[in-house]
């Protein structure tokens, strides 16, 4: 019952006050100056599900790869269930790399907070801009230190052994909410590219297409025709995702 706990943990402690300090924050200063998107539009375009999908992956990826090392670190160089049941102790092991795990994905939640406020912005723009956010940052932290280093909390309940990881344990810890920093900031460089593409398509629908007259030939005095409208060509949803790449 003890990964369960953990989840639930997470879920509703140390996730759900950032989450609901994010949907608190203050509408960007340039909203004004964006093109006003068709009604047809759908609220999350396909660029920014793109995005979305990107900051999923590097968290999963990231907090996966802290506990695999933390496995190896603990359980003698062993990832694999089968062998690590053979290990001595081996309940003791199995905490210390999901309390490494746990600790890790605490942290890299709390700085993604920050980095999922804009699709484009860097996270240090306006950075304290929501007070909300700082309140459920802290709210989280002290949520965590009680839940790891809390003894008959930490290891009878929840069972983590916040206490006996180490000094290494700390600081494999402290790569999850790093590598999450600079893989995400850099997914949106893509995202900023996207948006730009998204914003000039919007532009260019918007601007009347020029159309040059047509000159009748075969009359003694030539009229000029009227201009036919140039239709503006559909993307589809692989173009839209991509924003223009290809």
């Amino acid at each position: 019952m003890r990964t369960p706990l953990q989840i639930l943990f997470l879920i509703l402690v140390t996730d759900l006050p950032p989450s609901i300090a994010l949907g608190m924050e203050p509408g960007e200063a340039n909203i004004l100056k964006m093109r006003p998107r068709p009604k047809e539009e759908p609220i999350v375009l396909m660029w920014m599900w793109l995005a979305m999908i990107m900051n999923g992956a590097v968290l999963t990826i990231v907090v996966v790869a802290v506990y695999l090392i933390s496995l190896v670190n603990y359980c003698d160089g062993e990832i694999l269930q089968e062998n690590i049941y053979l290990l001595d102790s081996y309940t003791e092991r199995l905490s210390k790399a999901q309390t490494v795990a746990f600790i890790s994905l605490v942290w890299s939640e709390n700085i993604r907070a920050y980095i999922s406020r804009s699709f484009t912005n860097p996270m240090w723009h306006d950075i304290l801009g929501n007070k909300h956010m700082q309140k459920a940052i802290v709210m989280a932290q002290i949520c965590l230190y009680v839940a790891v280093l809390t003894p008959y909390l930490s290891d009878r309940i929840l069972g983590l052994r916040g206490l006996e990881i180490g000094f290494f344990g700390w600081v494999l810890a402290l790569a999850g909410p790093v590598g999450c920093f600079i893989l995400s900031e850099s997914c949106k460089l893509i995202s900023a590219y996207q948006a730009k593409k998204h914003q000039d398509s919007l532009s260019i629908a918007d601007t009347p297409p020029a159309a040059a007259p047509i000159k009748v030939v075969g009359s003694k005095n030539a009229k000029m025709a009227a201009p036919v409208p140039v239709q503006p060509v559909k993307k589809g949803w692989f173009q839209c995702c991509m924003g223009g790449i290809f």
